[in-house]
């Protein structure tokens, strides 16, 4: 069995900063509702799906600490 020795001193991670997740989440939400019931398709809607992936990556990289799981190396 592996050991895994933790810093005592370490100070817990701050999670103040995840009000902008939550507004950005709700402002996807919205545009992507209002999209898909318009059945738009143009040049607008591309850049949401560009943004919601940035999104969803910047969101997961901060989640995880940007550490792979051991499974993905």
């Amino acid at each position: 069995m592996q050991l895994i020795e933790h810093d005592p001193e370490e100070p817990p991670r701050d999670r103040t900063g995840y009000a902008v997740y939550w507004a950005n989440f709700a402002l996807l939400a919205l545009l992507w509702t209002g999209t898909l019931m318009l059945d738009i398709l143009n040049w607008g809607t591309v850049a949401l799906g560009v943004w919601t992936g940035a999104f969803i990556a910047i969101w997961s990289i901060d989640i995880t600490g940007n550490k792979v799981p051991k499974w993905m190396r």
